[in-house]
């Protein structure tokens, strides 16, 4: 199974097979899939492939002929919120860490990147947690990692 990866444009691109006749392509988000009219699969294509690898490789999975990748220190934000004052996201673990104000710090489990995205760029925090986060993922409260 041929794996090619591009790292000025941090694509990796698996090839299943050969196509016949007719492909489809399908696509969302970072992920594109070629099928054929045999509806077999025959390509896919990750972007942002950096980020899945190290997923990945977190997860045990073995991927012949990829890169090796580190995975990225913890970033923490201090934010300007009446609710809170900052978070941090391990994208490995995909585990959101947060220090409210009142209540302390919570860990947020399975959260998925564009999450954490959406909490960087929301204009109010507090409101992004409450609409987004808060009772959407399994969490538990702690101290601050």
């Amino acid at each position: 199974m041929p794996i090619r990866y591009d790292k000025p444009t941090d694509t990796l691109t698996v090839v299943l097979g050969h196509a016949r006749g007719e492909i489809a392509e399908f696509e969302t988000g970072d992920y594109s899939a070629r099928v054929d009219e045999n509806d077999d699969l025959v390509e896919i294509q990750i972007s942002n492939a950096s980020r899945f690898l190290r997923q990945a490789l977190a997860a045990g999975v073995e991927v012949p002929g990829a890169p090796a990748v580190e995975a990225p220190a913890k970033t923490w934000h201090a934010v300007d919120s009446s609710m809170i004052s900052g978070f941090g996201y391990d994208e490995t673990e995909g585990v959101l860490e947060v220090a409210f104000h009142r209540t302390g710090t919570y860990r947020y489990f399975d959260v998925p990147y564009h999450i954490y995205e959406g909490l960087l760029k929301a204009e109010s925090k507090g409101s992004y947690m409450r609409d987004s986060i808060i009772d959407n993922y399994a969490y538990d409260k702690g101290r601050r990692r």
